[in-house]
């Protein structure tokens, strides 16, 4: 189930949430996008004709979020929002080594992502490639270590914003640098590309990203990101 629409570009995605076929996610390929309620309607209309049972977002940007509430959608997520200025960023000291991650890696960063986040959060090999070409430059890193991936991180650029789009751990690494080296190689290729700010968002109980972030200079956004949820399968 793929359709993009470019239509007064509005663009978005929809495919099926990792792990559930049977639901539908919706991705705003513009995170400044405004949809229309006959955006939406369209959607809803693609995903009821593929047999999906639920349509979800992705994080949604507050501004983007009134048509899909006028048109039935709940809130099953809520996600903080930092941000940190890049003008002058420099790179703490390396103590391992941040290799590429390439397509052939994507099923050991499917293995991290869902034991990282759980098999309800957790992205499937889809997921992640989706998210390795979600914006015009992107950059995904990973830490090894004895030839294993425990780590990785996808970040991305648009305009003079950077992402930090996609950051796991194996549980087993975590709270021994791996998280900490990524997101400093991350900010480091952001400001390399041109970008003067830097954009990431997290659960909002998620207390050890939080901290994380927090040592990098991250500092919490009065507004957050929420996801969307509407069942098709209980509408008339």
């Amino acid at each position: 189930m793929e359709v993009t629409r470019t239509e007064r570009r509005v663009r978005a995605r929809i495919g099926t949430w990792p792990y559930r076929p049977d639901v539908a996610h919706l991705v705003l390929l513009d995170h400044q996008m405004v949809p229309s309620d006959a955006d939406v309607r369209s959607w809803i209309d693609t995903a009821r004709r593929d047999g999906a049972v639920a349509i979800r977002t992705g994080a949604l940007f507050p501004g983007s979020v009134g048509p899909f509430l006028a048109a039935g959608f709940g809130r099953i997520d809520e996600l903080a929002l930092l941000e940190r200025p890049l003008e002058e960023y420099r790179r703490r000291r390396r103590e391992q080594r941040v290799r590429p991650l390439r397509r052939r890696h994507l099923d050991a960063a499917v293995r991290i992502d869902v034991s990282a986040f759980g098999p309800v959060w957790g992205n499937d090999r889809a997921a992640l490639s989706d998210i390795m070409h979600a914006t015009p430059f992107a950059h995904a890193r990973s830490i090894t270590v004895e030839r294993t991936i425990v780590g990785f991180a996808m970040t991305g650029v648009a305009g003079k914003v950077g992402y930090l789009q996609r950051l796991a751990v194996d549980p087993a690494c975590q709270r021994h640098g791996v998280g900490a080296q990524l997101v400093d190689d991350a900010l480091a290729w952001m400001h390399h590309r041109g970008a003067t700010t830097a954009m990431v968002n997290t659960a909002v109980d998620n207390a050890a990203a939080l901290a994380l972030y927090d040592t990098f200079g991250f500092r919490r956004r009065a507004d957050s990101l929420v996801l969307l949820e509407l069942r098709l399968d209980t509408m008339p």
